[in-house]
Parts: C-alpha cells; structure tokens; sequence
C-alpha cells in the first residue's frame, strides 16, 4: 500500500488543487490554446510560469496548515481527440504533453520544501464532460484511454485520477485502461442536482 492510499484509508485531511483552467481564465491575461487548453502552456514562455505559480500557490497553502496536498497534471484535455482537433499531432503529442505536464509538477515538488505532495496524473472524458450522450461505451473508453493513461504511468505520478466524467460506461473504461498501468487511481463524475450522473445513473447503482 503506497502512502497516499494509507493516508486516505486513515481519514487523513489532504489539500487538493481547484479548478486550474478557471483560474488562468479568471486570474490572468493568458488565454488558453484551443481545445488543449492548459496542457498547451505548460512549456509555453508565458503560460508555463502562470500555471507553476498557480499549483504552487496551493502547495503554499498546504504547508501553512501543515496538511498534504495533491496537485493534478494539467492534462485533462491532453488526449488523442483533442490534441487532433488543435492539429498537434497524434499520440506522441499526447505523449510529450503528458510527460511534459508530469515532469513540471515532479519539478514543483523537488523545489519544495513541504511535504508531502503527491502528484495526480489528470485524465478527462474524451469528448465533452457535460454530454453524456457523447460518452464512450466502455470498451472504446478502455482502448481511447489507454495511451494516456500510459503516458501518465510512465512520466512518474503517484496515481491516476479521471474527474468530470458525464457517464458510467466511459467512466468504467477510463478505470480499466487506468488499472492496466498498475497505478492506484480515482474516478470521479459530474452530478446533477438530484444526485443523479449526468447519464442519469444513480449513485447507489
């Protein structure tokens, strides 16, 4: 059992980052590349210091309350789908984003002195978050994801995490291609007011 995974068992309080992609929008003049959004500024001259000082703003607010804290890879639109609309490439684009995004935050960490801090690799749906009936079945999930999921894997985090997913099935396929790297890793979905994922699952399904 790796040390965040016996933290959480044990109701640990951890810090986690907020919405990365809101802040550069709402806090800065940095406008986001398209479709890639802020996987596209991680090595960009401007963006890429925005986006350090805005993980470490939350790594500073874990250590003044003494608490961990996970910070995600800006990575959430860093797949095959995406990175083909922004015509980047194909997967060694999302490959090099992947391991570039994971690499910032393993810098951010040595740089730190507070600890601990455990590293998130960020995978989103592979269309959009707030239509379900877009989503993936599950066995396209598995074979979309993977290649990030991969990426993620070998470019060093502590574990995978798959947030704002519309659907269960594609969530389901997300967590295969995720478990078949040997990483923990965690789904997460978009709610409706009723509880409800937005493809109308309930949570005690």
């Amino acid at each position: 059992m790796s040390e965040l995974e016996a933290a959480i068992q044990d109701g640990a309080s951890i810090l986690t980052d907020g919405g990365i992609e809101t802040r550069v929008m709402f806090e800065t003049d940095v406008p986001l590349p398209p479709h890639v959004q802020v996987a596209g500024l991680v090595k960009d001259p401007i963006g890429g210091p925005v986006l350090r000082r805005i993980y470490e703003s939350y790594v500073a607010a874990a250590r003044s309350f003494g608490l961990p804290v996970i910070i995600g890879t800006p990575t959430f639109r860093a797949s095959l789908n995406f990175v083909r609309r922004a015509s980047l490439g194909g997967a060694e684009t999302v490959r090099r984003l992947n391991a570039d995004a994971a690499a910032m935050h393993r810098q951010i960490r040595a740089q730190s002195d507070h600890r601990p801090i455990y590293v998130a690799g960020v995978i989103g749906p592979g269309r959009d978050a707030y239509r379900p009936e877009e989503a993936m079945s599950a066995g396209e999930a598995r074979e979309y994801h993977a290649l990030q999921a991969a990426a993620l894997a070998q470019s060093g985090v502590d574990f995978l995490y798959a947030p704002t997913f519309p659907a269960v099935e594609e969530a389901l396929g997300a967590a295969m291609a995720m478990g078949a790297t040997g990483l923990p890793y965690v789904v997460s979905f978009v709610l409706e007011r009723d509880g409800r994922v937005l493809d109308g699952t309930t949570l005690h399904a």
